[in-house]
């Protein structure tokens, strides 16, 4: 089976935790946006500039989180599975019995 697919597990671990990370980056970023308010920077255009993006903004990035978040999920869930079944092909690899073929290979 060697050479026909290769499942980085470490590379997914850090993925899920990249992705996790960047759901909450979303959601953090959001909750800033909406804390600043009407009087938070002491800036009228950034207050107005911050308002008028959470407004147009905040669902989308919401739902954009949320479907990060359902993915991480899922490619967590892919890893444990590749893990397992990693792990039952090698323990049937290891419980193959394999005739001595060295007699057989003398004789010809």
């Amino acid at each position: 089976m060697t050479g026909y697919y290769k499942v980085e597990f470490e590379a997914l671990a850090r993925l899920v935790v990249d992705l996790a990370e960047c759901a909450d980056g979303m959601r953090s970023a959001m909750r800033k946006l909406k804390d600043i308010g009407p009087a938070g920077t002491g800036s009228g255009e950034l207050e107005e500039a911050c308002d008028d993006f959470q407004e147009k903004w905040g669902y989308g990035i919401e739902l954009i989180a949320d479907a990060t978040g359902g993915i991480t999920e899922k490619v967590a869930l892919s890893g444990r599975l590749y893990q397992r079944l990693e792990d039952e092909a090698a323990g049937l690899m290891q419980s193959v019995k394999v005739a001595d073929t060295t007699m057989w290979a003398v004789r010809r």
